[in-house]
């Protein structure tokens, strides 16, 4: 992964935290939760999975 792959990964993470506590989350129902959840699940797990690789060459 290069810095460009590890900066939007973590972006990501951090907006799909934002949308998980901002107001916008409560009017909008359940069902924002559990996409938002999923997709941090998602993008944490590959950022994980980039960055292990990364460090360990084959």
């Amino acid at each position: 992964m290069d810095v460009t792959q590890i900066g939007l990964g973590v972006a990501l993470l951090v907006i799909g935290a934002l949308t998980l506590i901002g107001p916008a989350a409560i009017a909008t129902g359940p069902l924002v939760y559990l996409v938002t959840g999923a997709t941090l699940l998602v993008t944490g797990y590959a950022l994980v999975i980039g960055l292990w690789q990364t460090r360990q060459p084959n």
